[in-house]
Order: structure tokens, then C-alpha cells, then sequence
């Protein structure tokens, strides 16, 4: 009744209110709410011991894509917000992160790594990392907050490195009779433009950058992989991929396992006895289990075949990503 009050009112006042009539519809453009969706009941009725998982999937990235009417939020977001559902829930006593990504932007993976290290610390709850079917470079990167890191067999895990992509299309525009002449403060102005050669100094000054993140990646793998000493992180930091059964005989991960062995794993850590294992997703599906991922709709910018790296406004895009073919 007071829903129809409401309502009665409100086209009332767009009847006699006079002049431009503005219409508040911003609600209407944020997309499905969060919500907890159960994949096992466990035992207890009035309160419940849950394992959360939380899906990190796909190319990772820092910026919102998609459509105007159904916005995607950027893969940071989403986790937080599903690290903020946790945090928020007592009766969530373990987080499994299931991982399957080839990487990304690298501010964006180290973003999230930070954010999932600091909420570890900040409620205690243990996260175990499952790679699923791919953790690599930056994927593996995410992966590495966990307390622990499982791999399925079958996953493909590893490729520490950076990649910053450059096309040099100067000679083609050449033969069509086009030429480019910025007006720039300084000769570094439009590095890494694809319209004109890079010269040595500016490779050289990119090749630093590189350098520089390298190591940051390097700093990531020795801070939580104690069973390696940083020369064998070195040795592995190649650009290589290996099995999930060779990243656990080389120690890039703890233990190959399925799902299953990773959620005895999250109920022997979060010291449960009969878990609810739930998900939070915006796009609930019926009869889903805990093979089922979140399902959020991805755009095409968030798809390994990904076209961010061909810049052609000359803005770097640093990645920790494997893309095999490039």
C-alpha cells in the first residue's frame, strides 16, 4: 500500500510540477547487487560456518569497461568488493581465491595483491589460492597473497615477467603518404609511438622501466615462496610456463590438487567442521555448484584477446601477462 502511495505521489508531481522535470536514474545504471549465493549447505540452522570463494578471472585490469546501460566494473573493484562481503560476514572462517587469469595491467595486479595481503592481515581469515587453469605472470602474481597455493595438474602457472608491447607503423604510414609531426616540450614527449622508430636512448629508458617492475615482480615471488632462495626465483624468472605438476616440483606452488582437495584444505584452516561454501556473484545462476565460477559478463577488453596493448595515442601499457603468440 505504501509502495502504490509512493508511487501515486510521485506521478502526481510529475503532472503539476511546472518546467523541466529531471528523473533520477542512476540506480537503474549500476548493474546487479553483490549477492551471496550458497554452493553447499553445511550444518546449523541458525548460524553457519562458511568457505567463501572468490573468483579472480580473466585479463586483469584497473579500468571500468563495457556497456553504457550495464557498466563492467574493473577487476580491483570487483574483488574488493567481494573481500568488503567477507570482511563483513563473522560467520566466514576461510577464502578460497580461485585463480584463473593469464594476468594483466601490472599496477593492476600489484593493487590487488596489496588488497588481498592487507585484508588477510587485517581479519586473520585464511585464504588459500587455487590456480585453476591458468596463474600466469600476473595471475600467478594475485595468486601469491594466499596463505598457500594450490594448482590443478592440468593449470598452467609461472611466466614472471613484464612486457611492454611496441609497433612501429612508420613505414607503413610512409607508403600511404602519411606523416605524423607532434609538437612536443621534449624530445621524450610520445616514447614508445608507434608512429616513428624508437631510438637506443628511448628503448633504453623503457628497457629501465622494465628493469625496474622485473624486480618488483622477482621481490613479490621471494617475499612468499620461502621454500626458494632468490637465486632459484631468478632462475625460474625467464618468462617460462610450466604444468601445475612442475610448479609444484619447482616450488612455485604448494601442492597440485582439484577444488576439492583446496575446500578440505580451507575447513582444516579455518578449523570448520561442516562448511557452507557460498560465492558472491551479480548474475545468481540456478542449479550452480562449486565448479561454478562468478559469471560476471566480460567485455571484449577483458578477454585474452585483448587489443589494450595496441596504444595508438603512444601511452605505455606495462603488463605482467602471457599471451602466447605475441
Amino acid at each position: 500500500m505504501k509502495t502504490l502511495t509512493r508511487s501515486l505521489f510521485f506521478v502526481g508531481l510529475l503532472v503539476v510540477a511546472p518546467g523541466c522535470i529531471v528523473i533520477p536514474i542512476g540506480d537503474l545504471l549500476k548493474g546487479p547487487v553483490l549477492q551471496e549465493q550458497v554452493l553447499v549447505q553445511g550444518a546449523g540452522f541458525f548460524s553457519q560456518e562458511k568457505i567463501a570463494i572468490i573468483d579472480v578471472e580473466g585479463v586483469i585490469t584497473g579500468v571500468e569497461s563495457g556497456g553504457f546501460l550495464l557498466p563492467q566494473a574493473d577487476t580491483v573493484s570487483e574483488t574488493k568488493a567481494r573481500l568488503n562481503q567477507v570482511s563483513q560476514d563473522p560467520e566466514v572462517k576461510a577464502v578460497v581465491l580461485r585463480v584463473s587469469s593469464p594476468g594483466g595491467e601490472v599496477t593492476a595486479c600489484d593493487v590487488l595483491h596489496h588488497e588481498i595481503a592487507r585484508f588477510k592481515k587485517k581479519t586473520g581469515i585464511p585464504i588459500i589460492s587455487f590456480i585453476s587453469e591458468q596463474g600466469a605472470s600476473g595471475g600467478y602474481y594475485v595468486a601469491l597473497a594466499g596463505d598457500t597455493i594450490f594448482a590443478n595438474p592440468t593449470s598452467i602457472v609461472g611466466s614472471i615477467g613484464v612486457v611492454l608491447q611496441h609497433f612501429d607503423l612508420s613505414e607503413l604510414l610512409a607508403k600511404i603518404g602519411v606523416n605524423v609531426a607532434p609538437v612536443k616540450s621534449a624530445e621524450g614527449k610520445d616514447l614508445n609511438s608507434p608512429f616513428r622508430r624508437m631510438t637506443a636512448g628511448e628503448r633504453e629508458v623503457l628497457q629501465k622501466l622494465v628493469n625496474d617492475l622485473y624486480e618488483r615482480f622477482v621481490d613479490v615471488v621471494d617475499e612468499n615462496r620461502s621454500e626458494l632462495t632468490r637465486e632459484q626465483v631468478l632462475a625460474l624468472a625467464d618468462g617460462r610456463v610450466v604444468s601445475g605438476v612442475e610448479a609444484a616440483e619447482v616450488h612455485l606452488v604448494d601442492r597440485i590438487g582439484y577444488v576439492t582437495d583446496v575446500l578440505e584444505e580451507a575447513k582444516t584452516r579455518g578449523n570448520i567442521e561442516s562448511p557452507t561454501i557460498v560465492r558472491y556473484t551479480r548474475v545468481p545462476r540456478s542449479s550452480a555448484n562449486i565448479y561454478t565460477e562468478t559469471l560476471v559478463p566480460k567485455p571484449a577488453a577483458r578477454e585474452v584477446h585483448v587489443s589494450f596493448p595496441v596504444d595508438l595515442t603512444g601511452a605505455p601499457k606495462l603488463l605482467y601477462l602471457w599471451r602466447p603468440g605475441w
